[in-house]
């Protein structure tokens, strides 16, 4: 009998693929991401789908996604429907670095292979809890500080810069805040305040808009993604200010915006390529019978600087 496999579209919405299953089973793998609605996900599953179709017939994949950012009980829900199907591994993008822990614990001892990506799990949760969840994804903190120390390069000692978080609750807004402060203390700048843009352009521009009035001479904005970025630059253009504008993510949107010098430069972290790497550390950790505690801890991926004009 044919059996067929879905996919999630960055919609939120079911695509059937066709999938031929021979005699021998076939690992299962499901991958469980964050917003559906941010295009840095979206390259995520294009990464995915090649990685498929370049594997044809190695095993079945099922991408599932919340369409908040903040949704971990969505998250905990695709999770369950995994330990229901008995999948063999699962990648996930945590919604919460630390309130994602227990069910993923409940996975790895129901004998499911669990990898974490993007977004890092909190290590001193999993060093209390024993229990090796290997993490493949770049160092937010190097690239954060790479784009801040290019942002800041030009601007006079003393001057004041503000920082656009992310969420509180997630280890990589964490660390490229942190990336970000790094370079602020090297350039000997002022760190001027900080907001909370929770990964969308909305909040990032009303983030922005808060930094800009709090401190007249603002001379730069360092943002945790492009969602905020874009936001922090209609934010900039609304108030008639000149501010220099940093990134992280390079979405395809944020291209013009690059391109016309409105956000003077972003981190490409590759999102397809991670997934491709998490995918291929799934399969051969399978395929050799390597126990969850055996798996390498971290799997590094590239992470560079993308200049605006």
């Amino acid at each position: 009998m044919r059996r067929r496999q879905f996919l999630s579209t960055a919609a939120g919405g079911l695509l059937a693929l066709p999938f031929a299953f021979g005699a021998a089973r076939r690992p299962a793998i499901t991958i469980a991401l964050k917003s559906l609605r941010n295009q840095f996900f979206t390259m995520m599953i294009a990464g995915a789908d090649q990685h498929r179709v370049s594997h044809a017939g190695e095993y079945q994949l099922t991408i599932e996604g919340v369409q908040e950012e903040t949704d971990v009980k969505g998250q905990q829900a695709i999770v369950q429907r995994c330990l229901e199907r008995r999948d063999d591994a699962l990648i996930i993008a945590p919604a919460d670095s630390s309130a994602m822990i227990p069910i993923l614990l409940k996975a790895v001892a129901a004998g499911m292979l669990v990898i974490n990506v993007d977004n890092k799990l909190d290590e001193r949760a999993l060093v209390k809890a024993n229990v090796n969840i290997p993490f493949v994804g770049p160092s937010n903190f190097n690239g954060a500080r790479v784009v801040g120390d290019y942002i800041l390069r030009g601007l006079k000692p003393g001057s004041k810069v503000g920082i656009i978080e992310g969420l509180s609750q997630s280890i990589n807004a964490k660390a490229r805040s942190d990336g970000f402060r790094e370079s602020i203390r090297g350039a000997g700048m002022t760190l001027a305040g900080m907001r909370w843009g929770y990964w969308v352009s909305d909040r990032g521009r009303q983030a922005a808009l808060e930094l800009l009035d709090a401190t007249p001479d603002l001379a730069a904005l360092l943002c945790g993604n492009d969602n905020m970025a874009i936001g922090a630059a209609e934010a900039v253009a609304a108030r008639r200010r000149k501010v220099l504008i940093g990134g992280y993510d390079n979405i395809t949107d944020v291209a013009p915006y690059l391109a016309s010098g409105r956000i003077a430069a972003t981190a490409d972290q590759h999102p397809a390529l991670q997934m491709q790497y998490a995918l291929d550390l799934a399969l051969q950790s399978l395929r050799n019978h390597v126990r969850q505690a055996n798996i390498q801890t971290i799997t590094q991926t590239p992470v560079d600087l993308v200049k605006g004009h």
